[in-house]
């Protein structure tokens, strides 16, 4: 029944990880008893406005998540799933990634060590370490006086079970997006093949750029990674749910490409810069300084680069070779 679905759906977005799928298959069971219990008695399949007073009894999603946690002694069972959820976010999506740019400033950039020498490196993480420790007492506060308020009735007691969101597979993909990507990237090198992008000299509005030698390889293996990229796609059109094996390859070739960029932002893109007014001393200024840039920014290329590979691994994990084997046994 889908109304049910939905609910327990929603209880298992607020439970442990681990004990996910004990929790809700205990808890399935229990209601679907119930429920076969009420169709014997009327005698008739119930109706969704029948199933809701059900759902009702058994309370709202994260009361009875809450009835699985550990009980808290500042905060309650009842918030204590959003309150970790919101916690466990914090950290991931913002805390996280500003201390892997903090690493990567201060592994790669010697500017950055060199005007904070000794312990003056690890005292320039003061701005972290305060952005954890007021985002985690604010964070607490408000959810300790929300526990204790009438906030947290109207979060348990007000609830409609027809209000619980659709269960949504996170394996579909949109054949929308993936006729989008695939109309972007085919233009896109189409657009690089005409304009011959494989050279390494350029003549643009007077001036004339020259690229490394390393370009052409660039170049070359940029396209055999972006035909790879259309060939997943194509895959994904024909098949618009993620598989272990479309999940592995998009893995791949994120990780190639990022790793691709990083090895061209590090090499020294630019050889020579010339243009009518502009003396040979300030072209190489502008070269050794835009060289420069490049190889600072590397650390962005790995920032994003780790953001990604680590939603892909994510994906490719939450497929499993369960989920695999039952996708192919269903045909689809």
């Amino acid at each position: 029944m889908e109304l049910v679905d939905r609910y327990l759906h929603a209880v298992k977005f607020w439970l442990p990880r681990k004990q996910k799928d004990d929790i809700i298959a205990e808890l399935s069971e229990d209601l679907r008893s119930q429920i076969e219990d009420k169709e014997s008695e009327l005698g008739h399949t119930l109706s969704d406005a029948e199933v809701e007073p059900i759902l009702k009894r058994c309370g709202s999603p994260m009361a009875v998540a809450g009835r699985y946690l550990p009980q808290q002694s500042l905060i309650g069972p009842t918030l204590f799933p959003i309150y970790s959820i919101i916690i466990r976010s914090l950290f991931l999506y913002f805390l996280l990634p500003w201390m892997l740019v903090w690493m990567g400033i201060a592994i790669f950039s010697p500017d950055f060590r060199s005007d904070h020498p000794g312990a003056a490196l690890f005292l320039s993480l003061g701005p972290w370490w305060r952005s954890c420790t007021y985002s985690l007492f604010f964070n607490t506060l408000i959810f300790a006086l929300l526990d204790r308020s009438q906030a947290r009735l109207h979060l348990v007691n007000d609830w409609n079970p027809r209000s619980l969101p659709q269960v949504r597979d996170r394996n579909v993909i949109s054949r929308g997006s993936t006729i989008f990507e695939l109309t972007v990237v085919v233009a896109t090198l189409a657009t690089w093949i005409q304009i011959d992008a494989f050279r390494r000299v350029f003549h643009i509005f007077g001036i004339t750029i020259t690229l490394s030698e390393r370009w052409p390889y660039f170049f070359w293996a940029l396209v055999l990674v972006t035909l790879a990229g259309i060939g997943v796609s194509c895959m994904n059109l024909s098949n618009p749910r993620w598989t272990r094996l479309t999940a592995s390859l998009r893995l791949g070739l994120d990780f190639y490409s990022f790793s691709l960029f990083y090895w061209l932002f590090r090499t020294g893109l630019l050889q020579s810069f010339s243009a009518s007014g502009v003396s040979s001393s300030d072209a190489a200024d502008f070269v050794r300084s835009f060289n420069y840039w490049m190889a600072g920014s590397a650390i962005w290329v790995l920032v994003i680069g780790a953001i990604v590979i680590f939603f892909d691994v994510r994906r490719v994990l939450r497929i499993g070779p369960t989920s695999s084997a039952r996708q192919e046994n269903s045909g689809v």
